[in-house]
């Protein structure tokens, strides 16, 4: 009996178990698989806005959101340029910057379905020489870093010198700003691209305002912060009623153009300083005792940071309007505005310490006195916010007016830190750059990465007559070791403005 009850309870198990077996063998027999999303209208536009020749706009749409991750091959063993764009979507708009010029461009598409599944699309892009150009020459590179560098006129090539991007705005400076582009003519205002070229938005510069084009800042609202003059505003030099120039910065609305806030650099300052030039040098046909050429924006106390080349770095609060602090030799501060009339500011100058906090000599204050452990910025130029009280300067140096004030014959690069409690100044990095540029040129302090890179616009060639070129340097911080450098020829003795550091998407 119990013989017969373990053969029927074996031959159920055994029935159960094929029974079983055999319904998920069918199951997974008949299931329907994941359907693969499918690419459909794909069209590639090389320059779609005719401004970007280096740029193509790729189209498509997919049955199934989904994320695109962007390839584009580097040239000779060169990095790729890889970007995802991460958003889920089923309409696919996907740029691609950063192409070589007259080359087949090979790039591809990895394109992640939210079901898992994926599809790649290949795709070469062929593109035509650029006329707008300049030769690059790689003079040393001592590292593999994939980066690119952004020249004021609407050029980026990278460390293999290779020219990158060749944006052809309307007329005037191009510079790089929250991944958008911003065009600066003299009178014409300021125009707003997309990276592509497509023209986003005109700036008309308020009535009787004329820009210096040698750089705008921008807050984190996006209202442009540009730097000028107002015709017929003058000012008492020598004695004597005169026109003034590059003197005011304003700030333009991002949204509207309006002018919001109008700062006048000679109510704040001395006009009749005689130190860096003459008060009263002539150029565009009006005193020139100010000549700015870059202004910056603090946000952590709301304070506009600008570079008067012939008389020193300033800060000043927005709001008020009023001088929080001047860096520079302290001489010839002892009044202030348009009539002269105004209070001396020789108090609002930063005094310049050791690394030990220690003041130096009263002498030195004055610039009268040198010393290897500091030097104080003779022609400031690109004065720029790295934060936490810590500034960059380039300093064209060269000859000044005031033959007591110690300059160099070589421009310097310089990282300074401002105590704004105690008002003091420590120079915590320089550089002699060992070449001379009267004009222009930039520093960018990239603490997160400990490296300054330093551009120096127009180094005499000594070589060719009548040549000149730019010299871009990229330094190790702490050891001051070239990691890498390229020289830089626009032709003739024509220059480039600055440069900085590129990245032609925004999380590269």
């Amino acid at each position: 009996m119990k013989k017969k009850y373990i053969l029927f309870f074996t031959a159920v198990f055994v029935y159960v178990t094929t029974f079983i077996v055999s319904f998920a063998t069918l199951t997974h027999f008949f299931q329907t698989p994941k359907p693969t999303g499918f690419i459909q209208n794909f069209v590639t536009t090389v320059n779609p806005y005719k401004r970007n020749p280096l740029s193509a706009l790729i189209t498509f749409n997919t049955t199934q959101p989904a994320t695109v991750t962007l390839h584009i091959q580097g040239r000779d063993g060169a990095t790729d340029i890889v970007h995802t764009f991460s958003t889920p979507t089923t309409k696919h708009f996907i740029p691609v910057l950063g192409l070589y010029p007259d080359y087949n461009n090979h790039i591809s598409l990895t394109i992640n379905f939210i079901n898992g599944t994926n599809k790649t699309k290949k795709v070469d892009i062929l593109t035509e020489k650029i006329s707008k150009a300049a030769l690059i020459n790689v003079l040393r590179k001592e590292d593999n870093k994939a980066k690119y560098y952004f020249l004021y006129d609407g050029l980026v090539f990278d460390e293999q010198g290779w020219i990158r991007l060749s944006f052809n705005a309307n007329d005037g400076l191009l510079y790089w700003m929250g991944n958008e582009f911003i065009s600066e003519s003299r009178i014409g205002g300021l125009t707003r691209y997309s990276m592509l070229g497509k023209e986003l938005k005109h700036y008309d510069y308020p009535k009787g305002f004329i820009s210096f084009t040698h750089g705008i800042g921008q807050k984190p609202n996006g209202n442009f912060l540009v730097i000028g003059s107002f015709a017929d505003t003058t000012a008492l030099i020598n004695g004597k009623e005169e026109k003034t120039h590059r003197d005011f910065v304003i700030e333009l609305d991002y949204h509207t153009g309006e002018m919001v806030n109008k700062i006048d650099l000679a109510e704040i300052l001395n006009p009749n300083r005689s130190v860096i030039i003459p008060a009263d040098q002539k150029d565009f046909g009006a005193n020139d005792w100010c000549h700015i050429n870059a202004v910056d924006y603090d946000s952590s106390d709301k304070s506009i940071i600008v570079s008067c080349r012939h008389t020193g770095m300033v800060k000043i609060d927005e709001k008020t309007k009023k001088l929080i602090w001047v860096f520079g030799p302290n001489k010839g501060y002892n009044r202030s505005g348009r009539d002269g009339k105004g209070p001396a500011i020789s108090d609002k100058v930063l005094v310049a310490v050791d690394k030990n906090d220690k003041p130096y000599s009263p002498l030195f204050q004055k610039g009268e006195e040198a010393n290897d452990s500091f030097k104080w910025p003779t022609k400031t130029h690109h004065a720029a916010i790295v934060g936490n009280g810590i500034f960059s300067i380039f300093d064209n140096s060269g000859p000044i007016y005031d033959s007591k004030v110690v300059s160099s014959v070589h421009a310097h690069a310089s990282v300074f830190f401002v105590n704004e409690k105690n008002k003091t100044v420590k120079q915590i990095w320089k550089q002699d750059l060992g070449v001379q540029s009267s004009a222009a040129s930039s520093v960018v302090y990239q603490p997160d990465k400990d490296e300054v890179i330093v551009y120096v616009s127009d180094v005499p060639d000594k070589n060719q007559s009548g040549i000149s070129y730019g010299l871009l340097t990229r330094f190790d911080l702490d050891s001051h070791d070239i990691l890498f450098q390229a020289s830089v020829y626009r032709g003739g003795e024509s220059w480039y403005y600055r440069a900085e550091d590129f990245s032609f998407y925004p999380n590269e």
